[in-house]
């Protein structure tokens, strides 16, 4: 009997001590869970709202050098990034020289690297010739390719807006010229293979343009695109692009255009679009960005004006909008969008989700802190 009882004490104190010990290293894992998260919150708060909505904007400017007005504007907004053009390039040490001092800018406003991104599409839009002999016979050159992106690279380009993954579903469409495979299965594995050797050598890659732009005849360069789609094809377009998320591509770019029996608004400002099909429907989890937003006819005939459309491509779903061209219009549009956005609590919301999300992905990538 006494021997019952003192096993069952001495069972209730080894419960005791180990409920005790349970109980203090749950404080101390929540306490280091909630340190981790407050220096989270810190870094997010540090930055004003101005900071966070910049990160929100990759921007083009003009001229071979960096002159003090861009500069200032540069630093003003304070982009995720910066976008190359022909107008930018006179030659590879010349481009390499830009390059370096966009980063040292880029080290005094943001502490991160810019994304320097470029459209360098095998056979189709190109700003300094890569890949220009890619397709000289029926099958694509990966070795030239290879070589080209690591030349890229070499000079300091960390994004390129390329591949291409709009299959002609139509065969007058204006992107067939740009189009170099003859089937969708061609498509796909010459896309999977260019976001592989791409992103194996630190330039990553950008499936563009979301959800395909092989159904219309006309140029979003012109005209917004607005018909309806054969809605097997369409799925077919889907599929093209769920198979370069499954290979891990990092960033994909939303045309501009309007599938009418899909959805009635603009793909670039369509959550639709965005939010329920390439981000849940297709499951990708990388950045997505516009298209340009300063040089399309995207507001041509519609009662919307920039700022606010800018504003719904956000909200919309998209980490990044694109200013291709005159830094001094930008700086006038992200003005206008920084005094909207101060008093739109929904929107601030998705400035600073964009904002810790592209952080993260750049303290998660080779290259793009400068102290890694």
């Amino acid at each position: 009997m006494f021997l019952r009882k003192n096993v069952k004490i001495l069972l209730f104190l080894v419960i005791l001590t180990i409920v005790s010990f349970a109980f203090l290293f749950s404080n101390d894992f929540l306490s280091n869970e909630k340190a981790n998260l407050n220096q989270n919150n810190i870094e997010i708060e540090e930055a004003s709202f101005k900071e966070m909505l910049g990160s929100n904007f990759v921007i083009g400017f003009m001229g071979t050098k960096l002159d003090e007005k861009t500069k200032d504007i540069i630093k003003y907004i304070k982009p995720s990034g910066l976008i190359i053009y022909a107008r930018n390039c006179e030659n590879g040490t010349q481009l390499k020289d830009l390059i370096r001092d966009l980063q040292e800018v880029a080290q005094e406003s943001i502490n991160r690297k810019f994304f320097i991104m470029i459209d360098e599409e095998p056979g189709g839009a190109t700003r300094i010739n890569a890949f220009k002999n890619a397709f000289l016979f029926s099958s694509p050159d990966l070795e030239i390719i290879k070589e080209d992106v690591k030349v890229m690279s070499d000079i300091g380009i960390n994004v390129n807006l390329a591949p291409v993954a709009d299959y002609a579903f139509n065969d007058d469409s204006f992107i067939k010229e740009r189009i170099f495979t003859r089937t969708v299965q061609d498509l796909v594995d010459f896309n999977n293979s260019f976001v592989r050797i791409s992103q194996e050598n630190n330039v990553s890659a950008t499936l563009k343009h979301f959800p395909g732009m092989g159904f219309f005849e006309e140029d979003p360069h012109k005209k917004i695109p607005d018909t309806e789609v054969n809605k097997e094809n369409f799925e077919k377009s889907l599929e093209i692009f769920k198979s370069s998320i499954d290979v891990g591509v990092d960033f994909v770019m939303v045309g501009h255009a309007i599938y009418e029996n899909i959805d009635n608004n603009i793909t670039s400002l369509s959550s639709k679009i965005i939010k329920d099909t390439l981000i849940n429907q297709l499951g990708f989890n990388g950045l997505v960005i516009t298209d340009d937003m300063a040089d399309m006819p995207l507001l041509v005939g519609r009662k919307i004006e920039i700022d606010e459309a800018t504003i719904n491509a956000l909200k919309a779903g998209n980490n990044l909008v694109l200013f291709s061209h005159r830094p001094e219009n930008t700086k006038v549009i992200f003005d206008f969008i920084l005094d909207k956005g101060e008093k739109d609590e929904e929107f601030k919301s998705v400035v600073k989700e964009n904002y810790q999300k592209i952080t993260y992905f750049k303290n998660n990538h080779i290259g793009y802190v400068f102290n890694k």
